[in-house]
């Protein structure tokens, strides 16, 4: 069998080059972590946010919730979050651990409490010309 001069110099530069692109893919996976803010507007918006159109929120509103969406609600409970979230409740279907670890369910709910709670139809949202 008959090698070529570089063949050497050759596998190692390939080698190398494999082992930099399969590094290159290995951090940009890294980089690309969802936090709870993409991951509620991802799962959780459609039905919970503000307003009507949202399925979520007609629920709670018809249950007489005095702010139905779940956005800056100070009253809800992780443990009662993270049950409903793995078992489902009513029309919301159950997400597996495949689907939402607890650490992003964790997220998610750090990204409900730390927001302000929307304006009532009784408290008219500030600054806001007439």
């Amino acid at each position: 069998m008959r090698r070529h001069a570089c063949g050497g110099k050759m596998n190692k530069f390939l080698a190398l080059s494999l082992f930099a692109a399969l590094a290159a893919c290995s951090s940009a996976q890294g980089e690309s972590v969802v936090d709870g803010a993409e991951n509620y507007e991802r799962y959780c918006a459609g039905c919970h946010n503000p307003g009507p159109g949202h399925g979520g929120t007609m629920l709670l509103a018809e249950k007489g919730a005095p702010v139905p969406s779940l956005i800056g609600r100070k009253d809800l409970d992780y443990d009662y979050l993270h049950s409903v979230v793995r078992q489902g409740l009513i029309e919301m279907p159950p997400f597996r651990p495949t689907e939402l670890s607890d650490a992003e369910i964790k997220q998610i709910y750090d990204h409900i409490v730390a927001q302000k709670l929307p304006p009532t139809k009784a408290e008219p949202a500030k600054n806001k010309a007439l």
